[in-house]
């Protein structure tokens, strides 16, 4: 009789635990890179979003010698011309000259103080996503000194 060659039970059970065993790995391994890259980017968009409104409000609050605050910004620039600085939704919206410019969205929270000289805006930027991640940014700026006419 000749001898048949294959694989016994004991063989064929150890190499599916094995297999199964690689299988799970790989599997959480290419969870934690999805996971992982879907949060950064989330973090990214809401860092970027209070970015960009910062560099407005910088930039507007350097130019301005006077300001209001509550919960819209109205700046009063050099040329007696107006910003305003609204949290419209979630959306942070810029008004100047009757043109309107979108800063940021994603935004939960906004505030904005003036304390003497300075203006301070502090906002929260949450965008959607399973991650629930939030970013917060306090951005302060002193107003233009006002010179006195003789």
């Amino acid at each position: 009789m000749k001898r048949q060659s294959g694989a016994t039970m004991v063989e064929l059970i150890t190499a599916v635990a094995i297999t199964g065993i690689i299988v799970v790995f790989l599997g959480t391994a290419v969870y934690h890179i999805i996971t992982v890259s879907e949060y950064g980017n989330d973090k990214f968009t809401a860092l970027h979003e209070l970015q960009n409104a910062a560099y407005w409000f910088n930039k507007d609050g350097q130019e301005a010698k006077s300001a209001t605050g509550g919960s819209q910004l109205v700046m009063t620039l050099t040329d007696n011309s107006t910003v305003t600085y609204v949290l419209d939704g979630t959306v942070l919206q810029r008004s100047s000259a009757g043109l309107q410019l979108i800063l940021a969205r994603n935004i939960s929270n906004a505030d904005f103080s003036v304390d003497g000289r300075v203006l301070t805006m502090s906002l929260t930027s949450t965008p959607p996503g399973r991650n629930n991640v939030s970013e917060n940014g306090t951005y302060m700026v002193h107003l233009r000194s006002v010179e006195v006419e003789a």
